[in-house]
């Protein structure tokens, strides 16, 4: 059996998701693959700060969102390994789970409403559409 991507944002509704996982309606002999993508910094600032400085500030604000999304797959006794990417983040979820080969994509869902959605645009939305394995999107009131 396939292993799943849980996509985090550092968001209460990605803590829903994490939650949601640990039911352990989905992981039954997979793995989880916590991932977290942060966009790419401007070339404007990356120009005046050495790489080093850079990968250190990713890695920095990637734990301080992977961190509580874990601790709930630890509590739960859940097998994972946790990821942080740099990038456009619907692109770079989907490509990942690709690589992995993942059964399915799951992520807190934020629920604006369409319009807003549309306007701003929505990563969830965005994997929905790039994505060839099935995407579960949880909504919880947080």
């Amino acid at each position: 059996m396939s292993d799943i991507v849980l996509a985090t944002d550092g968001s209460g509704y990605s803590l829903a998701a994490a939650r949601f996982v640990t039911q352990g309606l989905l992981t039954e002999g997979a793995k989880v693959h916590v991932l977290h993508v942060s966009p790419e910094l401007p070339v404007r600032v990356r120009r005046f700060i050495d790489k080093d400085t850079i990968d250190d500030w990713y890695a920095e604000e990637a734990a301080k969102v992977l961190d509580p999304t874990t601790q709930v797959l630890k509590e739960a006794k859940l097998p994972f390994e946790s990821h942080s990417l740099v990038g456009f983040a619907p692109q770079q979820i989907v490509d990942y789970s690709q690589k992995i080969n993942a059964r399915m994509i799951v992520m807190g869902a934020h629920g604006r409403g369409m319009l807003l959605d549309a306007v701003i645009g929505s990563v969830a939305g965005r994997v929905l559409s790039l994505s060839k394995c099935p995407v579960l999107l949880v909504k919880s009131p947080v």
